[in-house]
């Protein structure tokens, strides 16, 4: 238990130098493109592949004879999922945020806003996954 505790710390550090580029990327995004799933999908891709590459070198073991390439096709498939998703669902906190609860809010913020909202969900699922494409399979 203490493994996957010590595991989940150094990926979720991982995780948030990922987040900060995929941040950094979406909010500069978001000052040229209203396109909120877009720009997530854009920003995400470089948060994923950099905690994808690190965390398999650093975090996790690779106990099985399955090529890291093989596993990485196998991320990508369930990150481009969980991204065109995470980006609806991004997309529709946005609108709740700038049209009911503060609609003189810039987009840019609302946008920002939202995207930190997700992030938490984001990071617990890709942590499970990732341990699991890595060491299981």
């Amino acid at each position: 238990m203490q493994k996957i505790f010590i595991q989940a710390i150094n990926f979720f550090g991982i995780s948030g130098i990922g987040w900060l580029l995929d941040f950094c990327i979406y909010t500069c995004l978001g000052f040229i493109s209203c396109n909120l799933v877009l720009n997530n999908i854009i920003s995400s891709w470089a948060g994923v592949t950099f905690a994808f590459v690190t965390a398999t070198r650093k975090i996790f073991l690779k106990r099985s004879k399955i090529p890291l390439k093989i596993k990485y096709a196998v991320y990508i498939l369930y990150q481009f999922i969980m991204i065109y998703l995470i980006s609806i669902l991004l997309s529709n906190i946005n609108h709740v945020i700038a049209d009911i609860l503060n609609p003189d809010l810039p987009q840019s913020l609302s946008s920002t806003i939202s995207k930190i909202f997700v992030t938490p969900v984001t990071m617990i699922i890709n942590f499970i996954v990732m341990k699991a494409v890595i060491e299981k399979i």
